[in-house]
């Protein structure tokens, strides 16, 4: 397990986060490249439920952790606190990105939609959370 100070008790499958950034990644790249640029609804609706109800209740977990006990792929538990964290900036791009769509500001959404994908694609391809990075200061000056 990855340690961080203070390290909380909860822990969180790293292949499922991978997996659902990979989704996540996905929604952000179709959200842009296309016209649905709706799609960043399902994607905030998504880090609201694991922000405020835990990522057990979040469908797309729920779907992912199915999918991986059938496939039989095995749990690699690291510390939540960081990965908590990650989702709670994800859902303040998210909710950026929605803002500046609604306030008919298109380049500064794409352009937090384009920051959003390149953190995203971090995770996906090279397992790197800037959020996991700087978790350990930032929960030193009270963001958790």
């Amino acid at each position: 397990m990855e340690k961080y100070c203070p390290i909380i008790s909860e822990t969180v499958d790293t292949k499922l986060i991978k997996v659902n950034a990979s989704f996540v990644l996905t929604i952000l790249v179709l959200s842009v490249a296309t016209p649905w640029n709706w799609l960043i609804y399902i994607v905030t609706a998504d880090f609201a439920i694991r922000v405020f109800l835990g990522i057990k209740n979040s469908p797309v977990c729920m779907v992912i952790r199915k999918s991986m006990k059938v496939m039989d792929i095995k749990q690699h538990k690291v510390n939540a606190g960081p990965k908590k964290l990650a989702s709670k900036f994800g859902l303040v791009f998210s909710l950026m990105i929605i803002g500046f769509q609604l306030l008919n500001f298109p380049i500064v959404a794409t352009s937090i939609t384009a920051i959003f994908i390149i953190l995203t694609a971090l995770e996906v391809f090279f397992s790197y959370c800037l959020v996991c990075t700087i978790y350990p200061y930032l929960n030193r000056i009270g963001i958790k």
